[in-house]
């Protein structure tokens, strides 16, 4: 694809590493950041740093100027020209067999149209299908609202059954962009169901709760650091896709160990692929969960540093013909993840919807895993981290 599509490399002396590398770091500040600034911190959470990654990447396109910076800082690249083949290569990737599937679209205003370029790119770089929607009033917002909502539900095959709240779309709605992401896989080596059974679970605030843990007399994949443990459970049809729990060896050692992942660029490849190999274990225990989490991402990524996006100087002139003052409204996410004996499920959305600055509406009223850990589904080849949350 011609350069100035795009546009030119940046200065060279800021040096960066590869987007398959560190844009997932990016993404472990997105769920530290929401563990201080949203409500994480009192409830089990999941996310989806890949679909935040790509997302973000698209919103990126549309983008000029100090938005446009902004957005290439975040996403630890140099040019569109840099960012784009890579998220474009990570989506063959994955689309190549490995259990994840991903869709993206992109609903347009009638009163609008997009710009060929930012189609172009949309359509052969992110895979997403344009349409024409019509959001004139609140009726037909509703409308809208309910279309995506079920596109969301069909693509996650039923585990995220709406992610947009009723009234979240306007007339002042230009575009809305979302992708989609739904991961099935069985475990390479199945917990033995018959010895489920419900145990302890200490939770921070000293209390606890019972719930059913899942075990087996196999051995397993066990790497022992100076403050946790980390466990590795591979599954089967993907040799590089595994879920990692990181288990603090204090009771009340996850937020700790949150910062120190948070705060490290390559804790992932220093520490979570350190694997020693197979281990005899003597108690082992893992629970059963099951759990939804969605944000408003705005506070997040604005004390992040992409700010310029939400802003009324924000510089998205790519995206639609005859309109030069767009700015993101919301970005919102969506994720599940169910982890039993046989399998994981899981699944996320992302959304970003963008509104004209100068359009003016106002809405009518109407292990022995038995204490708090972290986890993480990760692809080892690319480095990239699909889900990600806390228990």
């Amino acid at each position: 694809m011609n350069r100035d599509l795009w546009d030119l490399p940046r200065n060279s002396s800021m040096k960066r590493e590869s987007v398959i590398t560190n844009t997932p770091f990016a993404c472990l500040q997105i769920a530290a950041k929401e563990l201080t600034l949203g409500k994480a911190k009192d409830k089990n959470f999941v996310f989806s740093p890949y679909s935040i990654q790509l997302a973000l990447g698209l919103a990126a396109n549309g983008a000029k100027g100090l938005t446009r910076e902004e957005f290439l800082t975040f996403l630890n690249a140099e040019t569109l020209d840099d960012l784009n083949p890579r998220n474009k290569d990570l989506i063959d990737y994955f689309n190549n067999g490995s259990n994840l599937s991903y869709i993206s679209g992109i609903w347009v205003n009638q009163s609008s149209d997009l710009k060929p370029t930012f189609k172009q790119i949309a359509e052969n770089i992110y895979e997403a299908k344009a349409e024409s929607v019509d959001l004139q009033d609140e009726m037909k917002c509703k409308e809208v609202i309910d279309r995506v909502n079920e596109w969301g539900k069909e693509a996650t095959n039923g585990l995220i059954k709406s992610f947009l709240p009723e009234d979240s779309l306007t007339p002042a709605t230009i575009v809305v962009l979302a992708n989609a992401l739904y991961f099935k896989g069985r475990w390479l080596s199945k917990f033995n169901k018959p010895l489920t059974k419900e145990n302890k679970f200490n939770l921070l605030n000293g209390r606890f709760i019972k719930v059913p843990f899942m075990t087996s007399y196999s051995d397993q994949y066990i790497t022992t650091l100076e403050d946790s443990k980390i466990l590795r459970l591979p599954l089967m049809n993907s040799a590089s896709i595994s879920m990692y729990i990181i288990l603090p060896n204090k009771l009340d050692g996850l937020w700790p160990l949150l910062e120190k992942v948070a705060s490290d660029p390559k804790f992932l490849e220093r520490y979570v692929l350190k694997e020693t190999g197979m281990v005899e274990v003597r108690r082992f225990g893992v629970p059963k969960f099951k759990i939804t989490y969605d944000f408003v991402a705005n506070e997040v990524l604005k004390a992040l540093g992409l700010r310029e996006a939400f802003s009324k100087q924000a510089g998205f002139d790519e995206i639609v013909l005859d309109s030069n003052n767009l700015k993101i409204s919301t970005v919102r996410h969506k994720s599940h993840i169910e982890v039993n004996e046989e399998e994981i499920e899981a699944a996320a959305v992302t959304e970003i919807d963008f509104e004209e600055e100068c359009s003016e509406y106002i809405p009518q009223v109407d292990f022995w895993a038995d204490h708090p850990f972290m986890f993480m589904v990760r692809d080892d080849m690319r480095g990239v981290v699909l889900f990600m949350g806390h228990i």
